[in-house]
């Protein structure tokens, strides 16, 4: 944002009251007037996108603290003269907002403005509904020039603000009680308006800070732009090339197994010639000797189905001998449900063989063989 091109608008106390605006071009005032039409009256549909706003809330509704911290370093002299203005207000302290100015002289007293929280959101609403966002928030009383002794007075906003050395207030509150027979000088129009427009670049505090600082949104320029864009690209080849390495050596690793695997058959199968080839065969093999996984996995499927139609029979022991025998125990309160699994397992083609015999409490139990 530049100061080129820059609006400033001064509040007033009253409610009713019209503020007062100001229009600034390459840091020249070129108009003003009162009330909220400054764009129509500048002949304008839109403040420019860069152009600068400088607001002036109330005199009467910001107090100046001067506080000289000399034995401090100015950044803490800031902090101590910020909570010790916090805590000599009128309301609590969690309802005021404090701003300290940007002195780094210890000798010198910094100054420290003092606002309710809501006057302060008061004055960002009331801006934002008329289209524009503050970029600084200035206090009426140091737009005047600081006097050497006695008071510097001036029409701010329409109303009669003065300064001292340490102080500042209104007209209305310039009572002899305070300000004695200090001298007081008056200030220029020309003046005012002047400090106004160098405190565009140079604010001598400003109240757009903490929780009042102006959310600055960061255009994003082309060269930025394709920047990220390049970056996102390299990222994703490398991603695309580290899962295409990553796949490579799986599909290595696999062919090395199924050569390895291919050659442990060989020394059964001379003939094999592929792994998949060589499975298929010793599958064939072991279930022809009653073994290998098929010649397990069957007779025990079929067991369970047969089971399925004698919810009486119990399954208390499962084994396979060596030879792929299948042997096992079922346990039932009468020997004609054992037969209804017996006779479902030589339906199906299996061959079986049954021991029967009898529990201490009195269940049949039938020690079974299966084999395909």
């Amino acid at each position: 944002m530049s100061s080129r091109d820059a609006l400033i608008v001064f509040l007033s106390e009253a409610a009713e009251a019209a503020p007062r605006w100001m229009r600034v071009v390459d840091g020249v005032l070129t108009q003003s007037g009162e009330g909220a039409n400054w764009l129509a009256a500048c002949g304008l549909a839109a403040l420019p996108d860069q152009a600068r706003v400088l607001l002036v809330p109330p005199a009467a509704l910001v107090t100046l603290h001067w506080t000289a911290h000399p034995d401090l370093p100015a950044r803490q002299g800031r902090a101590a003269a910020r909570l010790a203005a916090l805590a000599g207000g009128l309301l609590p302290a969690d309802q005021l907002f404090a701003v300290a100015d940007a002195n780094e002289d210890p000798a010198r007293p910094h100054i420290i403005a003092v606002a309710s929280r809501a006057d302060m959101l008061h004055w960002v609403l009331w801006a934002q509904h008329h289209g524009l966002d503050p970029d600084i928030i200035v206090p009426a009383a140091l737009l005047l020039p600081e006097p050497e002794q006695g008071f510097t007075r001036g029409l701010i906003g329409g109303e009669t603000v003065l300064r001292g050395i340490d102080m500042a207030l209104t007209g209305d509150m310039a009572m002899p009680e305070l300000i004695a027979e200090a001298p007081i000088v008056d200030g220029t129009p020309g003046l005012i308006e002047g400090r106004a427009i160098a405190a565009l670049d140079t604010p001598p505090l400003d109240l757009r800070q903490g929780d009042f600082a102006k959310r600055v949104r960061r255009a994003m320029d082309g060269q930025t732009l394709g920047r990220i864009m390049l970056w996102s690209a390299l990222i994703l080849v490398a991603s695309l090339m580290i899962a295409l390495i990553g796949v490579a050596k799986q599909h290595m690793e696999a062919n090395r197994l199924d050569d390895e695997s291919l050659a442990q058959a060989q020394q059964v199968l001379p003939g094999a010639t592929d792994a998949t080839q060589a499975l298929a065969e010793m599958e064939g093999k072991l279930a022809a000797r009653g073994a290998g996984g098929r010649a397990f996995t069957a007779p025990v499927a079929a067991l369970l189905s047969a089971m399925q139609d004698a919810p009486g029979v119990a399954l208390t022991s499962l084994s396979r001998d060596p030879d792929g025998m299948v042997r096992a125990t079922l346990a039932a309160a009468k020997a004609d449900d054992i037969n209804v699994v017996l006779l479902a397992l030589q339906a199906s083609g299996f061959t079986i063989t049954a021991t029967p015999s009898q529990e201490p409490g009195g269940r049949t139990l039938a020690d079974i063989t299966v084999r395909s």
